[in-house]
């Protein structure tokens, strides 16, 4: 019989679930929004009712075989979750041990990031390839890392923070506790910020974008500070991993032609010849669904 996973993508705004084949095929998804506060009691409803829809939407009597969830969370080796600055209420909370009790199944559980890694190598951007680097840019900056094929998770969990290198000292305090984090120059809402500090009323990192793109010198100056302190980001990383492909996903990947020729002049001067010649810098392909793919994905290989 063909076998089926439920995974699930749990963001700080909305939680989405599929049924996923072995191949990767996506059966259904089912979606809800993320409350604010939501306790560990309503997320287990939460996911409850959206396996429900999934089951009886996929249209497959294939065998469900396993849960799995991508978290915006550290996760250690006892699948509890920790350091969730947009979900602080589900801090602490042992996710794998209440999905198995609720679901009876085995469940697998991914930092979101790292899923979108995975999901990336299985079926999208880096496919065949066995070192890459996901950089997501999103309401913060997140980053999975594969290396030798398989994901670099850390030993609590905390591997690939990529948001949270410095690259300037003293520079914007950062949720995280710490200064000058790249999250604070290059996420959507960094691009924001910088727009409004630098004279412009925009709301949206779109709509810096589209600005820029229009020719407004304001906005090319904050996609060209964008570039610049990825680049150093991921010369750093180029330097100290070597990988194959680095793949720019996430909303705000959307100024890609604005922001890629800071970045590659930054990679240049900062990284070694070789690797950065070697190295092929790209957009993911896998949109939303790179985290969902991924966690079911690692929940297939422990089949």
């Amino acid at each position: 019989m063909d076998k089926v996973v439920l995974a699930a993508d749990l963001g700080g705004t909305n939680l989405r679930m599929a049924a996923v084949a072995g191949d990767g095929a996506i059966l259904h998804t089912a979606r809800t929004g993320t409350p604010k506060g939501v306790s560990p009691e309503h997320l287990i409803e939460l996911l409850g009712q959206l396996a429900n829809e999934c089951r009886s939407s996929s249209g497959t009597s294939a065998a469900t075989v396993g849960i799995a969830v991508g978290a915006p969370a550290n996760i250690n080796a006892e699948g509890v979750l920790q350091n969730l600055p947009n979900l602080p209420t589900l801090s602490g909370m042992d996710l794998k041990g209440e999905l198995e009790t609720a679901f009876e199944l085995p469940a697998t559980l991914e930092n979101d990031a790292t899923a979108a890694a995975i999901g990336e190598n299985w079926l999208g951007a880096s496919r065949d390839v066995n070192d890459s680097i996901i950089v997501t840019l999103g309401t913060g900056v997140g980053g999975g890392i594969i290396i030798n094929n398989g994901p670099v998770r850390g030993i609590d969990g905390a591997a690939g923070k990529i948001g949270h290198m410095s690259v300037e000292p003293e520079g914007a305090p950062c949720g995280c506790g710490s200064r000058g984090c790249v999250e604070q120059y290059a996420s959507a809402t960094a691009v924001v910020r910088m727009a409004r500090e630098a004279g412009m009323d925009e709301n949206s990192s779109f709509d810096v974008f589209k600005a820029a793109k229009a020719g407004d010198t304001r906005a090319v100056s904050v996609f060209n500070a964008m570039g610049r302190y990825l680049g150093i980001t991921l010369a750093g990383l180029l330097n100290a991993l070597n990988p194959e492909m680095i793949i720019i996903g996430g909303g705000a990947a959307e100024g890609w032609d604005m922001f890629i020729g800071p970045l590659k002049t930054e990679m240049k001067e900062r990284a070694f010849d070789e690797p950065f010649e070697r190295v092929e810098v790209v957009r993911a392909v896998l949109g939303d669904n790179a985290g969902i793919l991924g966690v079911a994905r690692s929940a297939f290989l422990k089949i």
